[in-house]
């Protein structure tokens, strides 16, 4: 697929304003975990399918995408703030595979 065409105040869909349920961000962190040669960018085919059957924007599955690689790296996120939820799965994640 091709690179998403920029909207002015960003992509709106049904969910955008609402808070990541447990499940979504997992499906999200199920993508970043078993892909390790992820390319995390909007025009990925994968994140934007994701992105679809969440019923999410592809530029919000990105951001969720670029949390958790920031937790894997360096435990910390440069943009504004870090979803909560996305700390709790990570370490979750972490310490199942650390058994």
């Amino acid at each position: 697929m091709a690179r998403q065409p920029r909207i002015k105040g960003g992509e709106k869909n049904t969910k955008s304003g609402q808070k990541w349920t447990s499940e979504e961000l997992s499906k999200v962190l199920n993508l970043y975990v078993t892909d390790t040669q992820l390319k995390i960018h909007e025009s990925n085919e994968m994140i934007q399918k994701l992105a679809k059957e969440l019923e999410r924007t592809t530029r919000s599955v990105e951001a969720q995408l670029l949390m958790f690689r920031a937790l894997d790296k360096l435990g910390d996120y440069g943009y504004k703030n870090m979803n909560k939820l996305c700390k709790t799965l990570w370490k979750e994640y972490v310490n199942k595979n650390l058994k």
